[in-house]
């Protein structure tokens, strides 16, 4: 189970989203200049995998406003609704043309719209029911300045100290699982006074079209679009999970220090309760040694010392990138005959179709 933070607008939540039982994410250009339209294709790139992270059953808060509510529970994953305009649906995000289709892509658009924008992607919700049975969906909501309270505290590490500011593209944003716990007790205490909890009926999407990656390097290369395509298939791809072996609960864009951020982060959750904490890194072509390496270790480094109570062992680490030359599998190898645990994991793309990538582990 994975757990988020959904930014919405207080008027659209109240008012349309939970009384109708879903969520709405906006997507949009800034303009129509060519820097502009690049720019909105990579911005939806990354919203989009954001928003992979989220399956059926996960625990959603909703920041509106000034406060936090919740607890709500995912009923669907994000799709795109039937109204989306062409050039929105996600297969044809991209600047440059499809080499076998001329008139597709952006750059040469003239039906784009400047500062064209809607709430084109939705995800289903419902009230969030514990193991007992327990409606832990709240009327009341908590102040969102609460939330820095608890990570002092180091009751929640995952949110970064940056969204206190504003960052629009991030709307989804990750907690782990048992973080989330921790964010539900705040809630219940300001709710200790009201019985009273929220039903909510999820809406019903059967119509909707499932958010899709462009995994065709002849069309688009970037880091986000492989980043989501790993989201989407953790647990699901028998090639990804041989690779990086199972999650309990997982995020991106996590924090690892000060402005530094890992793209991928989760644990393995065992019988015992001990976890096994993972680290992915993502680089859309060859991993640059010593660079990436050294970028990975720093990573497990901070986990080990701030996450993992000093036990090295516990953590676990990946690269997955286009290629690795021969220093970067040499060094590697050698470095886990110490005890640590960094893999190799080689993506390609997969022509003629273009709709999975192939997956190898390398060390």
């Amino acid at each position: 189970m994975n757990a988020h933070i959904i930014n919405c607008n207080e008027t659209d939540f109240f008012d349309s989203f939970r009384p109708s039982g879903y969520l709405g994410v906006k997507v949009g250009v800034g303009g129509t200049t060519p820097q502009a339209l690049s720019k909105s294709c990579r911005t939806i790139y990354s919203m989009q995998a954001d928003m992979k992270t989220i399956r059926v059953g996960d625990i959603i808060f909703v920041h509106a406003g000034q406060k936090i509510y919740g607890a709500f529970k995912a009923a669907s994953e994000f799709h795109e609704t039937p109204d989306t305009p062409t050039y929105f649906l996600s297969r044809n995000i991209h600047y440059y043309p499809n080499p076998n289709n001329p008139n597709s892509g952006w750059r040469d658009n003239d039906s784009i719209r400047p500062n064209a924008t809607g709430y084109y992607r939705h995800i289903a919700i419902t009230h969030f029911v514990d193991n007992q049975g327990n409606n832990l969906c709240f009327e009341n909501g908590i102040q969102s300045t609460e939330v820095f309270e608890i990570k002092r505290r180091k009751k929640i590490w995952s949110i970064p100290e940056r969204w206190k500011y504003t960052d629009a593209a991030r709307t989804v944003r990750p907690l782990m699982a048992d973080e989330a716990f921790e964010l539900l007790k705040i809630i219940h205490r300001a709710n200790a006074d009201n019985p009273d909890r929220l039903t909510v009926e999820p809406a019903n999407f059967e119509d909707y079209l499932p958010i899709q990656f462009i995994l065709d390097d002849r069309i688009v290369t970037n880091e986000k679009i492989i980043e989501g395509w790993v989201l989407e298939n953790i647990g699901r791809n028998s090639d990804l999970d041989d690779a990086f072996g199972p999650f309990s609960s997982f995020g991106n864009n996590m924090p690892a220090g000060y402005l530094k951020f890992m793209d991928i982060f989760g644990y393995q959750q065992l019988s015992t309760g001990m976890k096994i904490y993972k680290v992915v890194e993502i680089k859309k072509d060859e991993c640059s040694f010593p660079d990436d390496i050294n970028q990975l270790i720093g990573y497990t480094n901070w986990v080990t010392q701030n996450i993992a109570s000093g036990d090295y062992k516990s953590v676990e680490a990946a690269i997955i990138a286009k290629s690795f030359d021969e220093d970067c599998t040499n060094f590697v190898a050698n470095f886990n005959t110490t005890g640590n645990n960094i893999r190799l994991i080689r993506f390609d793309y997969t022509p003629p179709n273009y709709d999975v990538l192939d997956i190898r582990r390398v060390v």
